[in-house]
């Protein structure tokens, strides 16, 4: 069972997200990467970046970044920059919150846009873009569940 965080768990997220059909449909417009931002709370000391790949209905790729790996943020509407071995990665997208709310975000405890809403998460990038997005990031949360996940 993989820790939540680690590249173990972001590649049996990109699975799950690929293995879902629902995703795909609703996502089949969406172009943007995202970079999530887990910050330390409850029983996490560390922040956690985690790169995620997400093009048309596709994941195309997902890691968890090193210890200082720094990222671009890239102007809205970018084309992807694939994921390359020693190269920067960059995305469109930087959703962050604390670990406690990713925790309620995974149990479906807690609606990712209704938390960015509410002040539990920041967004960096296009709103309007991810507001009209919300069924693929319900599908996104739906994904996670196929994930068999261990926490801190």
């Amino acid at each position: 069972m993989p820790k939540f965080g680690t590249n173990d768990w972001a590649q049996a997220f990109m699975k799950a997200v690929n293995d879902n059909p629902n995703y795909k449909q609703a996502a089949s417009w969406w172009e943007g990467d995202f970079v999530f931002v887990v910050e330390p709370s409850g029983n996490l000391d560390k922040k956690i970046n985690m790169f995620v790949g997400l093009y048309k209905g596709d994941c195309t790729g997902a890691k968890t970044l090193a210890d200082g790996e720094e990222f671009d943020i890239l102007p809205p509407n970018s084309p992807p920059r694939p994921l390359k071995e020693g190269e920067k990665l960059g995305a469109e997208f930087v959703f962050s919150g604390p670990y406690d709310n990713w925790v309620k975000v995974l149990k479906k405890e807690l609606d990712p846009i209704q938390g960015l809403m509410a002040g539990k998460f920041k967004l960096v990038g296009n709103m309007a873009k991810v507001m009209r997005a919300t069924k693929a990031a319900q599908e996104l949360v739906n994904s996670t569940t196929m994930v068999d996940t261990e926490f801190y």
